[in-house]
């Protein structure tokens, strides 16, 4: 973890909560004004520590000091929260009433004791931080930012390449090419490479930069290595020195002003169609860039090519064509890799070689960089053994990785802000190759404080969303996947080789890491603040780690086992996080519910789990409940005094469960939820469900309602959803009809989903849905015929004038085994020129649909796939690709009937 971030957290938290537990204002004072001069050198000490082992030291111990204050403070803080909870707690029995009187005087005791002794904490903690503040002078660190650190300064690039080493890159150099050589176009154009450190951008640019073409094409040339900081003075006098390295003037150098350096750039290239290329850009300033930018102005045609590690660059310096540099294929990356570890060898020993070298090839999982390294590590190595020994290191702990491969992937690292280097750190929980869903990353980052303390969720999902935008443009994360109906869903994943540089940076983090018996980070169990478990059997895990891990935050031990959770877990007061997902767990101790601070509780596939602890309702910063509900029989009524929750993943309501009234205070609930609703038949069922009120839960994005029983009509009406629902899928209503609110009041309704509606012989009109994108339709065994009240403009066919359109925004429609359904009504005669019905319909599917004898004509004229299926009818009207039923469709550039 960047200590900075740490410090810089914490201080506030001391200024504020050690004024009511030191007596002596002094004190606070001296301890604020100690941290506060730490805090404006800390960040050059972060980045000399790294090659630097006394420095390195130094942060070790500034880090065991704040987390020991962190600790201290929250157990204060968490005192004061139990004395709060268990205050609140209603009593009507008188005996129980005197009960409660002895033990709020109990916690009382106890609160004045445990101040007392986190007063003695701090004061002896305060002792430690003077040692620390004396040794910071000796290291002659720069405040506010400035360093003296250059062990991992960027070597300066040249122009000059050897094509013959280079492979896998000849389709991304002819892109290129093509984007500097274009037409068109008015004034200078910024073309940008892409991508994470080491990948070949550099190497890219070079064969452009060299291409004989390119070299006939520009007047002029230039390659100018900017690294970090940008200095535009100093790139402009390299453009200087580079035009005039022939002319008498060599005046460049001594020219200060930047006004002055400007305009003679200016003067000395307007003319001429230019090619100049800006080598590894880092942070631009766009104040600093403008004047530059504006000074670079050539004949038509010229062009600057800019590489970079940041889309935030390629937007402040205004990029007219983007350009990424992916990964080499597993083959170039062997051809790359063999052809350095090869050099010199004879042909047996490629062949005894090439098997063992072909494996470690793929640990560089396309990096160039990486291939080129390890290359050169085998290179120096002859025996099968000791490739094997390469092979079989994690490379994390290869010497060469750290002394030639991390510094260049640290120099992103060290671009980053503390809160973002903490943030990227925290990725080490998961697994090579595992799908990252910024959902679960914002989660993670809130257990550890990295968004804040204010509790406001939007704020801290805004600030979660930045924070992982920022890791993104700077491409620490790779195949990046949003929703295509809610961009908030955002998935990734992280090179293999920038997982191992995250275990590399965070060997000293207090984490705790086993994956499938493994033991990939390991530290004192007593000062963990991280442990995560997966796929760990239960002799596997440490002794008791629910009674050792004192300090943890964020705890994950899932697929573990685990059938029971020791009464022990109540004790770890710091907790934030807790996964127990995936376990055979039968029931939870309601020792579980003294954890105050516990914010995030997964119990996704704890098939087994039928009940949440009573106590459920003192979990008051709980934020994040996460279940599946058909077993989950009981939620407490406790549950509705949670008034903070934000996500809830589960809740079954009806005879033997839970009621809908449990909701009716959750109004913060977002994002998804899913309802299962056993028998609700009774009048009651019905008070409940108005009692919920769930068109108040306006934050509610996707709701999936299975009805699991008889459910009233009444009752359904009730649940009318929150009227910004973007999502709605109903599966398992008994009942005739469809709830009158599906086609009234969900405006912004993109995606609908319905299925076994057994009973239901007709559609609603849901082409009235302005916003539906989506339109999924199965198993409705009572459906014979689809009429075009279906479309929702019925009163506009007879008054023509006022017609509007049908389903406005659907572009994916599937009807599935709908196995009565015989005829789709079509719209003839003068109506069908004047109504505008499915405008924008790219996929039909018509699965299982065996009597369905044709598709209305309105379907097809914008159809870009169409997929008939398992059904007989249709399949025979279009199968044979001939006559007139053929020609209505052939136009439809995919069509698949099967």
């Amino acid at each position: 973890m960047a200590v900075f971030a740490l410090v810089e957290r914490l201080a506030p938290l001391i200024e504020k909560e050690v004024n009511l537990l030191l007596e002596s204002k002094k004190e606070v004072e001296n301890l604020t004004g100690k941290l506060k001069k730490i805090q404006e050198v800390l960040k050059d000490a972060e980045r000399t520590g790294v090659t630097d082992s006394k420095v390195k030291f130094w942060l070790k111990e500034l880090q065991d000091v704040s987390y020991e204050m962190d600790d201290a403070l929250d157990e204060w803080q968490t005192a004061n929260l139990q004395l709060q909870i268990e205050g609140s707690e209603e009593v009507s029995d008188p005996r129980e009433k005197v009960l409660s009187f002895i033990q709020s005087l109990c916690l009382c005791f106890k609160n004045v004791v445990g101040r007392r002794e986190t007063n003695l904490k701090i004061k002896g903690l305060i002792e430690k931080l003077d040692s620390i503040d004396q040794k910071k002078d000796e290291f002659g660190f720069l405040p506010s930012g400035g360093h003296n650190f250059q062990e991992f300064k960027p070597f300066e690039s040249t122009s000059f390449v050897n094509s013959a080493n280079v492979h896998g890159r000849n389709i991304d150099k002819e892109h290129l090419i093509q984007k500097l050589l274009s037409e068109g176009g008015i004034g200078v154009e910024i073309v940008s490479l892409v991508g994470t450190g080491g990948v070949g951008k550099t190497t890219l640019a070079q064969l452009a930069f060299n291409d004989p073409e390119v070299k006939q094409h520009f007047e002029l040339k230039l390659w100018i290595c900017v690294s970090d900081p940008f200095n535009p003075i100093e790139i402009a006098k390299s453009v200087l020195e580079a035009i005039e390295k022939n002319s008498s003037d060599k005046s460049s150098s001594n020219i200060s002003i930047l006004q002055m350096v400007l305009e003679r750039v200016e003067n000395s290239i307007s003319k001429k169609r230019f090619l100049i290329v800006l080598d590894d850009m880092w942070n631009v300033d766009d104040m600093k860039w403008e004047p530059l930018k504006n000074s670079l102005q050539g004949a038509p045609g010229s062009r600057i090519l800019a590489t970079t590690r940041s889309d935030e660059v390629v937007r402040v310096i205004g990029t007219n064509r983007r350009q990424s540099v992916g990964l080499l294929s597993p083959d170039d990356c062997w051809s790359l890799l063999s052809g350095i570890a090869f050099s010199g060898r004879s042909e047996e020993e490629c062949e005894k070689l090439e098997g063992i070298g072909r494996e470690i090839s793929t640990k560089c999982k396309g990096l160039p960089l990486a291939a080129k390294i390890m290359g050169s590590l085998l290179r120096l190595k002859d025996s099968v053994r000791q490739w094997r020994y390469v092979l079989e290191s994690p490379l994390w702990q290869l010497k060469v990785a750290e002394e030639k491969l991390f510094p260049h992937l640290y120099l992103s690292y060290n671009d980053l802000s503390p809160e973002l280097k903490c943030c990227f750190s925290s990725c080490i929980i998961y697994l090579k190759d595992t799908l990252i869903h910024l959902d679960d990353l914002i989660m993670l980052w809130m257990a550890h404080g990295y968004l804040g303390s204010s509790g406001n969720v939007d704020s801290m999902q805004g600030m979660g969303l930045e924070l992982f935008e920022n890791l993104a443009m700077r491409s620490f994360f790779q195949e990046l996947e949003k929703d295509k109906y809610d961009e908030s869903k955002i998935s990734c994943k992280m090179h293999d080789i920038m997982h191992d540089f995250v275990t590399y940076l965070s060997e000293d983090d207090y984490c705790l890491i086993l994956y499938g018996g493994v033991e990939i980070m390991n530290c004192d169990i007593g000062k963990v603040r991280t442990f995560c478990a997966r796929n760990v059997s239960q002799e596997s895990l440490p002794l008791n780690p629910f009674s050792c891990l004192k300090c943890v935050r964020v705890l994950i031990a899932s697929d573990c086992g685990l059938e029971e959770l020791p009464q022990e877990i109540g004790k770890l007061i710091h907790l934030r996080y807790l996964d127990l997902s995936s376990n055979p767990i039968r029931g939870l101790p309601e020792t579980l519910c003294d954890l105050y601070n516990l914010q995030t509780l997964d119990l996704r596939s704890c098939d087994d789990l039928s009940a949440l602890p009573q106590g459920i309702y003192k979990l008051i910063n709980l934020r994040h409940l996460l279940f599946e509900g058909w077993s989950m029989n009981s939620i407490p009524q406790g549950l509705e005094r949670l008034t903070g929750l934000w996500i809830l993943s589960c809740f079954k309501a009806g005879r033997g469960s839970s009621k809908l009234g449990y909701l009716r205070n959750l109004n913060e609930l977002r994002g998804y939820l899913q309802l299962i609703l056993d028998d609700l038949t009774e009048l009651e069922d019905l008070v409940d469900a108005e009692k919920a009120e769930f068109k108040n839960k306006i934050y509610i994005r996707e709701l999936n309602i299975i009805f699991n029983g008889k459910v009233r009509a009444d009752v359904l009406e009730a649940l009318q959803p929150p009227p910004k629902l973007q999502s709605l899928r109903l599966s398992g209503n008994d009942g005739t009809q469809f709830p009158e609110w599906i086609t009234t009041s969900l405006n912004y309704l993109r995606v609908l989903s319905f299925s076994f509606f057994n009973n239901c012989s007709s559609l609603p009109p849901l082409g009235k849905l302005p916003m539906l994108e989506e339109l999924r339709i199965s198993f409705m065994d009572g459906l014979k015929y689809v009429g075009n009240e279906f479309l929702g403009i019925m009163e506009t066919i007879q008054e023509p004038p006022n017609a509007g359109p049908a389903f406005p925004k659907l572009r994916i429609l599937g009807i599935e085994y709908c196995v009565s359904w015989e005829k789709w009504e079509d719209i003839t005669g003068d109506e069908k020129d004047h109504l505008l019905i499915m405008p924008c319909l790219r996929e039909l599917e018509i699965i299982g649909c065996n009597r369905l004898k044709a598709l209305p004509h309105y379907l097809l004229s914008s159809l870009e796939y169409l997929t008939v299926e398992d059904s007989s009818c249709l399949a025979s009207l279009y199968g044979d690709r001939t006559g007139d039923e053929w020609d209505k469709i052939s136009h439809i550039p995919h069509i698949y009937v099967i």
